[in-house]
C-alpha cells in the first residue's frame, strides 16, 4: 500500500509540470510521432502502461526551434496485480530524452509559410526490468527470485502533417499526418516469451492422511529462457487522415520488430482516435485493432485471429 501512494503521489506530482505523452501509440508502446503537446496521463491498456513526459521549455511554432522532451513510462507484464507479487515491486518501464528539431516554415507578416509542419528528432532511453525468475537448480527456498536488467534505445524520426497542399498528390490526399522511425538498442527478452506459473505447495497431515495444500501462485519467467542483453531494432511507419472537421484521426501504423537471434515480424494496427478541438495532433482516447507477428515467422501456435487484440489508449489532460 505504501509503494502505491508513493506512485500516486508521484503522478500527481506532475501536475506541476507541463507533460506530454503520445496518446496515438500501438499496443506495444510503438509510435513514430513526436507531434504532441497536450498535457496528459495516458494509458495503454494493452501493456497496462501508465506514461507521461516533461517538456522544460515551451514551444514558440518558430522555424528553426528546438525544443527536448523527457519521457517516463512502466508496465506490468501480466496486470496491474502483479506489479507487487510477492511484496516485491515487479515491472518494466523506459527513462528517455527527445530532442525535437522544427522544421516547419511558419513565415511571416505578408509571408504565410507553407503551413505544412515538419519535425525531426532523436531520442535516448533507458530501459529497466525487474520481475520475477525461476531456477530449479537452487535450493528450494531461492528458486524464485529478482532479476533486474537495464538496457537503451536510440530513436530518431520524421513527421510531416499536409495543411496546404503544394502539389496534385498532396491536395488529393488532403489533410493527412504521416511519421517514420528508426530505433536499435540492447535489451532482455522479456517482452518476447512468456511467464509460466509456478506452484508453491505445503503438505500436511491429518488422522494419518497427508493432505496437499497450495499456498501460493506466481508468475515468473524461466532463467534458462532469459536472455539479458539482447540487440533489436525497431522501424515504424504511421499514415492517418483527418475526418469531421478535424476531430477523427484514422491512422495505419506498422512496425518492423527485429530481435536478435529471431525471424523480424511486422505488427500492423489500424485504428481511431478522437482529438481534441482546434488540436489535430492531441488525441484525446483511441481504439485500435492490432495482429502481432502478422505472417507468424516466429511459429506461434495460435492463429493470426488469437495473435489480433483489441487496444485502447487514453490520454487525461490536467
Amino acid at each position: 500500500m505504501r509503494k502505491s501512494i508513493i506512485i500516486i503521489s508521484l503522478i500527481l506530482c506532475a501536475n506541476s509540470v507541463k507533460a506530454q505523452f503520445s496518446v496515438m501509440q500501438d499496443g506495444k508502446g510503438e509510435t513514430s510521432f513526436q507531434l504532441f503537446r497536450i498535457n496528459t496521463i495516458t494509458i495503454n491498456t494493452e501493456k497496462t502502461s501508465l506514461g507521461f513526459s516533461i517538456t522544460p521549455k515551451d514551444i514558440t511554432n518558430t522555424k528553426g526551434e528546438e525544443y527536448w522532451t523527457v519521457t517516463v513510462s512502466a508496465n506490468a507484464k501480466e496486470s496491474i496485480s502483479n506489479l507487487f507479487k510477492g511484496g516485491e515491486f515487479q515491472f518494466s518501464g523506459k527513462l528517455g530524452a527527445n530532442l525535437v528539431f522544427d522544421r516547419t516554415d511558419y513565415g511571416g507578416r505578408g509571408n504565410p509559410g507553407s503551413g505544412n509542419l515538419k519535425y525531426h528528432f532523436v531520442g535516448v532511453e533507458l530501459l529497466y526490468s525487474r520481475n520475477n525468475v525461476f531456477d530449479s537448480m537452487k535450493d528450494f527456498d531461492n528458486q524464485i527470485f529478482d532479476k533486474t536488467n537495464i538496457g537503451f534505445r536510440v530513436n530518431y524520426g520524421w513527421n510531416f502533417q499536409n495543411v496546404r497542399f503544394k502539389n496534385r498528390l498532396l491536395s488529393y490526399l488532403e489533410d493527412f499526418t504521416a511519421g517514420i522511425s528508426g530505433s536499435i538498442g540492447i535489451k532482455d527478452n522479456t517482452d518476447i516469451i512468456s511467464q509460466v506459473e509456478i506452484i508453491t505447495s505445503t503438505q500436511s497431515f491429518e488422522n494419518g492422511t497427508s493432505i496437499r495444500t497450495v499456498s501460493e501462485t506466481e508468475n515468473v519467467y524461466e532463467l534458462t529462457s532469459l536472455i539479458p542483453n539482447q540487440k533489436f531494432s525497431r522501424f515504424n511507419l504511421d499514415f492517418g487522415k483527418h475526418f469531421l472537421n478535424k476531430r477523427i484521426f484514422a491512422n495505419l501504423h506498422m512496425t518492423y520488430a527485429i530481435d536478435e537471434n529471431l525471424k523480424p515480424v511486422l505488427n500492423p494496427s489500424f485504428g481511431f482516435f478522437a482529438i481534441k478541438k482546434g488540436a489535430p495532433l492531441e488525441a484525446v482516447v483511441g481504439i485500435q485493432i492490432q495482429t502481432s507477428d502478422w505472417s507468424n515467422n516466429r511459429q506461434s501456435e495460435n492463429d493470426r485471429w488469437e495473435r489480433t487484440n483489441i487496444v485502447l489508449t487514453a490520454g487525461f489532460p490536467f
